[in-house]
């Protein structure tokens, strides 16, 4: 419209009218998924429920609304006085189509990352001896240290530490032994740098003594489900999360995973997980999504992930993707850890432009050249 170019006024009337939303509901009961079909086609849009809804021979089912923004603002006018929960329905359409509903910019410590503007990249660092691609590698305090200062002169944004492998079948590690291989490590890196740290840990324990230390960001695989009290500590030192979904835990997640909708599922758990932070006071600009790539999923899974990553979006977090190295590529292109370079590259390029904001990676010298491209062909500056 602007190349043609059109009076602004006219912009602003008729750019909205090419804005369309295809929104699926929770399982809501049969009145109240006929009361919303009804309304959504009294304003032009479209409603879709299940068969057994509009007979009502089933208790509930989810609805698909679809329609231009104008639709689903009038939706939302229009459900002020419906009964059968449409209340708190209208309340969430309200919120969704609320400008500054996707949280574009994310603080860590004194950090704030513009992810409009940049794509970050979050380098792995794990002090462990058993994990699945770089482990014994960095288990003294000066090698993990350099490893550190490599990755920052490399271009990385984040740096992630990790003292317990959480690989397919891998067992827990005490809590000393986590403790004594991170604080030293969290201390060097913050005495030689100012970059922003990430403690990849469950137990709220190791999180506080990270936080402590020097990190600002905590990454929970389990998305505050494994320790109650990493939510009030995460408040407590006003740090940064990263909520992963898991299904199971690191020891049985791969013992054969299934779903009854993938997308619907991890989507539910991860909307949970952001309520359970913003109930414990974290505030929106300090929260990360994950939907957690090779943690309790099949090869099928990670690609669905990736293929529909953009679904996510509606949450409203950022989000990060690990997605470096990791098995799904060894099935595709039967590889070893250290030849799976090109295919952690291609699909890491496809998440950036699916909506991922942070990526974390092994190769950071690589993974950065990449996104400056992938950023470039995305507009970002």
């Amino acid at each position: 419209m602007e190349t043609l170019p059109v009076d602004p006024g006219g912009i602003a009337i008729m750019a909205p009218k090419g804005e369309f939303y295809i929104l699926k509901t929770d399982p809501i009961s049969c009145p109240a998924a006929n009361i919303l079909k009804q309304q959504m086609l009294s304003v032009g849009g479209e409603c879709s429920v299940a068969r057994g809804a509009t007979t009502c021979s089933v208790d509930e089912a989810p609805a698909i609304l679809s329609g231009a923004r104008k639709h689903f603002l009038q939706l939302i006018d229009s459900l002020k006085y419906q009964a059968f929960g449409l209340d708190n329905l209208r309340e969430e359409l309200r919120e969704f189509f609320t400008e500054g509903h996707i949280q574009s910019t994310i603080n860590i410590g004194s950090a704030v990352f513009d992810l409009r503007k940049k794509t970050c990249v979050m380098g792995i660092l794990n002090v462990t001896p058993d994990s699945f691609c770089d482990g014994g590698k960095h288990l003294k305090v000066e090698e993990a240290l350099s490893a550190a200062l490599q990755m920052i002169e490399d271009g990385a944004n984040i740096i992630d530490v990790g003292g317990e492998s959480t690989r397919p079948g891998a067992d827990p590690v005490d809590l000393e032994t986590e403790l004594n291989r991170v604080i030293p490590v969290i201390k060097a890196i913050r005495k030689n740098s100012d970059i922003p740290i990430s403690i990849d840990t469950y137990k709220s324990i190791v999180a506080e003594e990270a936080l402590k230390s020097g990190a600002e960001l905590v990454n929970d695989i389990s998305g505050l489900i494994f320790d109650p009290d990493m939510a009030k500590i995460i408040k407590q030192y006003d740090a940064a999360v990263a909520l992963m979904h898991i299904k199971g835990t690191p020891r049985d997640m791969q013992n054969d995973p299934k779903y009854a909708n993938l997308i619907d599922e991890i989507m539910k758990f991860l909307s949970e997980s952001i309520q359970t932070a913003i109930n414990s006071g974290i505030t929106r600009n300090k929260i990360i999504i994950d939907p957690g790539i090779g943690f309790g999923k099949t090869v099928e899974d990670n690609y669905k992930i990736l293929r529909y990553l953009s679904e996510f979006l509606s949450l409203g977090q950022p989000i990060l993707l690990g997605l470096s190295r990791k098995s799904f590529i060894d099935k595709l292109l039967d590889l070893p850890v250290d030849e799976r370079l090109e295919g952690s590259l291609a699909s890491m390029a496809v998440a950036i432009m699916k909506g991922a904001g942070i990526v974390r990676v092994h190769d950071v010298k690589e993974s950065v050249r990449a996104v400056k491209v992938v950023d470039s062909i995305l507009g970002k500056k």
